[in-house]
């Protein structure tokens, strides 16, 4: 009997495909049924498989497992197809489909002629099979070449997982690259990272060091390099400076400083995946992207030409939409639109409750009385649809608003179709990065005014750059910054708290004692065990209960996804307490290594994917799994905005539990509660940006959970990391030629080398 507990060691298994059971023709996944020698009642074995054909020998490396409702099974980490030796081999082989017209019979036929030599002959003398009743000459040859195809593949397969390219990988090449996949993966192993989505250096390098690549070989040092410089992208820079690029690249490369990466980074510049500027060394398109948006934001610094609208139309649209709208408006909000309608570019940013909502409601009816078209847009589908509740028009998120396009893979508006707008309002903005921010300004015609809202003191964009911060700090661009606490928001002990610490003061919050009403609340845990259990109990049990919350209004948000307090372990333990599906004896789950989904399950897209349903689905996107289908190992997921979306096997490492979710992820959204576990174990992460984007994520109740002293460090500390980016100096080089750079940039490129 195989074993079939979770660490069961890998074993090869040899056998004949007797049965099919399912197979996915778009990605391969199969469900096998195997003829082995040693065990009469066969072995099912999952996993993908490039051609699956009944009758076909393959040998298929993997462990076993117990599904709870079909029992044990292999499931494969490749199974490749090997050529029959034994004439019942053959003919099973032969008869299996391979080619029209060659069926059991025929087949039989032709092995009773030849044999054990019937592949032999085939492959060096196909003009033989003539002489078999009802083949003929042509259908001999047609025969010849399918097995010739399938002869290839089998070998392309062979050479890949031998290896150590998985089934699934194997495949994923052999369909890129077709005849030609061994010889890419012997000559250079690194093109499959750069031509591949989903296939990264560190894969790549594996494969180029166990096909025998050098380790200083030019082509693995060229993308070190290159690797060195998407990882620094990942952590938010568009730059390195050389240094730094040339001492993390050895660090990834795992070589010593006596090795010269000079040439290989020559070649890189001379090829153009690399970009120089002074001392600093750009991706390209990160490169492209600072030009590009530094020349957008310098064409439209001036203020606008006078048109037919003035200063009295202005004041008149601002009255009558303080009246539509039962609000009176402060100087700050009326000196916020009023920029508006004399620049093309302008900036609004405020903390929490200083009214950036109404701003973008007044805007919206002025310029609606001024007879312009207005679009609206954020980043998140949650900030898009807060747009849409309190304007009444149509909110979007950035992605679909500028409608991507997946054949040709780039979005359908852009310079030559530009957005059908007067004027384009963004929710959100300090989560643009520069990659967005250049498809949405390039989008941009010359007459639209485009509008940035944000909160300059949250967190930047995941992904590189500082795009609102940046354009802030540049004093030409029109900036209208909004601090008035409106007396609704001075009640909130939310925007008190959130205020106090983005002033570096610490906040008195109180603890739960059933006296003190507010909507703050600490509660000290020393010990990351300790919080861990009451945030638990608190989601499960007392927020629901005592508050009347329901689950989905809950959000539990974390500075990081390791450790006791991060969000693999939180999520581990909120799934056991609030979903019922994990308690049935015979719960459908899908496995993803460690994590298993069930229905019901809170889940989080973690990347854009713009072929999913027809929209799209993005990161940050939240939904529930709605079910799975065993079968084709799928799952079907509830988005929030109720879409079914159905996620296919290849896509499903796309989606996290979403119980728990880092603070950055949370960007873009507000939840009615927000549980915040902070701790001296998180101290690398605690900082006061981090801390202050957390707090305002909270609408109706924030409860800390965790230690006094890692909320005093969080308030504290101002050294949030720094970004290496050069907009601020694009756009003061474009403006004013001659002058110095700013000493900001500086910093942050001096900060890049620690």
């Amino acid at each position: 009997m195989p074993k079939t507990d979770e660490s069961a060691a890998e074993e090869i298994v040899r056998g004949v495909i007797r049965r099919i059971t399912f197979r996915n023709p778009s990605n391969g996944y199969s469900v096998l049924k195997l003829n082995v020698a040693d065990q009469a009642e066969g072995v099912t074995v999952v996993g993908t498989c490039i051609d699956a054909r009944e009758g076909a020998s393959v040998v298929v490396r993997g462990a076993y497992t117990k599904h709870p409702k079909f029992g044990p099974q292999l499931n494969a980490i490749s199974i490749v197809e090997i050529t029959p030796e034994t004439a019942e081999g053959i003919e099973k082989y032969l008869g299996s489909g391979l080619i029209k017209g060659i069926g059991p019979k025929t087949a039989k036929l032709i092995v009773k002629r030849f044999g054990a030599e019937t592949l032999e002959i085939i492959h060096r003398e196909p003009e033989r099979l003539a002489a078999v009743r009802g083949l003929g000459r042509k259908k001999a040859l047609l025969l010849a070449e399918a097995l010739r195809q399938q002869s290839e593949i089998r070998e392309i397969m062979r050479f890949l997982v031998e290896h150590n390219v998985s089934t699934n990988l194997a495949s994923r090449i052999y369909e890129r690259y077709g005849s030609r996949a061994v010889e890419t993966v012997t000559r250079d192993p690194y093109l499959l990272a750069r031509e591949m989505r989903g296939i990264g250096f560190l894969t790549a390098d594996t494969i180029a060091l166990n096909v025998g690549l050098k380790p200083d070989s030019p082509q693995r040092l060229k993308a070190g390099l290159h690797y060195a410089l998407e990882q620094a992208s990942d952590e938010g820079h568009c730059f390195l400076s050389h240094e730094v690029l040339i001492r993390r690249a050895r660090a990834l490369l795992g070589l010593q400083d006596e090795y010269d990466l000079g040439d290989a980074l020559r070649e890189l510049l001379k090829e153009q995946y690399v970009v120089q500027k002074d001392d600093c060394y750009f991706l390209e398109d990160l490169a492209r992207a600072e030009e590009f948006v530094a020349g957008f934001v310098a064409r439209r610094l001036d203020p606008l030409k006078a048109d037919n609208t003035n200063d009295a139309d202005i004041q008149d649209a601002l009255n009558k939409a303080e009246q539509e709208l039962g609000l009176k408006f402060s100087a700050e909000q009326r000196q916020s639109v009023q920029y508006a309608t004399h620049y093309q570019l302008m900036i609004i940013t405020g903390g929490p409750g200083c009214g950036k909502t109404t701003v973008i409601r007044a805007l919206t009816s002025v310029f609606s009385r001024l007879k312009r078209k207005v679009l609206l847009a954020a980043p998140t589908g949650r900030a898009a649809q807060r747009m849409s509740q309190v304007t009444s028009l149509p909110g979007s998120t950035i992605h679909r608003l500028l409608r991507f396009d997946p054949h040709r893979h780039a979005f359908l508006h852009g310079p030559n179709n530009p957005l059908p707008c007067d004027v384009l309002i963004i929710d959100e903005s300090s989560m643009i990065d520069i990659r967005l921010a250049r498809s949405l300004f390039s989008a941009v015609s010359a007459k639209t005014t485009l509008i940035l809202v944000g909160d300059k003191d949250q967190l930047p964009s995941v992904g590189p750059g500082r795009v609102f911060a940046d354009l802030i700090s540049v004093p030409e661009v029109k900036t209208a910054s909004l601090s008035q606490l409106f007396r609704r928001s001075e009640q909130s002990s939310i925007n008190t708290i959130a205020h106090m610490i983005n002033s570096g003061v610490l906040p008195n919050i109180p603890e739960p004692d059933g006296v003190t009403k507010t909507d703050g609340y600490f509660i000290a845990k020393n010990t990351p065990d300790e919080a861990a259990t009451t945030i638990e109990n608190l989601v499960a049990d007392q927020l629901p209960r005592k508050f009347g919350f329901e689950n989905t209004e809950i959000s539990v948000l974390t500075p990081s996804n390791r450790g006791p307090l991060g969000t693999v372990e939180l999520n581990r333990r909120l799934q056991a307490r609030l979903n019922p599906a994990l308690n049935g004896p015979t719960a459908e789950y899908y496995q993803l290594g460690e994590t298993r989904f069930y229905p019901g399950d809170r889940v989080c897209q973690r990347v854009n994917n713009y072929n999913l349903h027809e929209a799209g689905v993005f990161n940050g996107d939240i939904g529930y799994v709605f079910s799975i289908d065993p079968n084709d190992r799928s799952l079907m997921v509830e988005m929030w905005d109720g879409r079914l979306i159905k996620y296919e096997q290849g896509e499903v490492g796309q989606l996290s539990l979403a119980y728990a979710l880092t603070v950055h992820r949370s960007q873009g959204s507000e939840m009615p509660c927000v549980v915040l576990a902070l701790n001296e174990s998180h101290y690398n992460l605690l900082e006061r940006q981090l801390l202050y984007t957390a707090v305002t994520r909270a609408k109706r109740l924030l409860v800390i959970v965790g230690s006094r002293r890692a909320l005093a460090i969080a308030t504290r500390r101002m050294e949030s990391k720094k970004r290496g980016t050069m907009l601020r100096t694009r756009i003061k080089e474009i403006c004013d030629p001659g002058a110095p750079r700013y000493e900001m940039d500086e910093e942050v490129e001096d900060a890049g080398t620690a």
